[in-house]
């Protein structure tokens, strides 16, 4: 770890697949990263912490159910109310809503199929959250997805999520409620997303829009270091 960097965490599960994506970019953005495994608590000097994609514990009973029961999530309520930044990617995210960190369910894709290509996302209005704050409302920003669990539902509709979602399709391939792609918790500071963020980190290899999520997360961690 190199003096004067924060860290970032990525929390390996069993089945997980996106984790060295999600280091190398932490790592691009200017974070010291590590990876942690999930059978053991955080230890407590993390500033972000990452659920990365993949496929936990095989997605038996429900995607991210037996992943939620883990440890290392088990400790990210305290991260969080320590002013910790927390993001979950795909399966990550499932695993955020099944721990409780984010309201509703995630089920699957409608029509059902695995789902893989690039999308079109468009930036609204939502709660304040330094993973946005270098955002503008209606940037429009090309990630790719990889998922046949990201259909998003609320039992109390969209009102219920009304100023806590920061990304939507701009063409709906899963039947999210509200074409909702991305989801805050009240904090603003744990981030659920669906496509991935990190697999769209560097231009050559088809877009750099992801990477403005973690340059404002990093921003806003030195910022709160001062």
């Amino acid at each position: 770890m190199s003096a004067g960097r924060p860290v970032a965490t990525v929390v390996v599960f069993p089945g997980s697949n996106g984790d060295r994506d999600l280091f190398e970019t932490f790592e691009r953005v200017g974070f010291s990263c590590r990876y942690h495994p999930s059978d053991r608590p955080l230890s407590g000097d993390s500033a972000v912490v990452g659920l990365p994609g993949g496929f936990s514990y095989g997605d038996y009973w429900r995607a991210g159910m037996l992943a939620s029961q883990a440890p290392a999530v088990a400790d990210l309520p305290r991260h969080v109310e320590q002013g910790g930044l927390v993001i979950g990617i795909c399966n990550g995210f499932q695993i955020l809503v099944e721990a409780g960190l984010l309201p509703g369910a995630l089920s699957y894709n409608d029509p059902p199929g695995f789902r893989h290509r690039w999308l079109t996302l468009k930036v609204q209005s939502a709660c304040p959250s330094p993973w946005f704050a270098a955002a503008a409302i209606g940037d429009r920003w090309r990630l790719p997805m990889a998922h046949g669990e990201g259909n998003y539902f609320h039992p109390d509709g969209a009102q219920a999520i009304q100023g806590r979602v920061p990304l939507v399709y701009d063409q709906n391939p899963n039947g999210s409620l509200a074409d909702a792609a991305a989801l805050l918790d009240a904090t603003g500071r744990v981030l659920g997303v669906m496509p991935h963020p990190e697999r769209a980190s560097d231009p050559d290899l088809g877009s750099g829009d992801g990477l403005q999520l973690f340059r404002a997360a990093f921003a806003a961690v030195r910022r709160d270091a001062l």
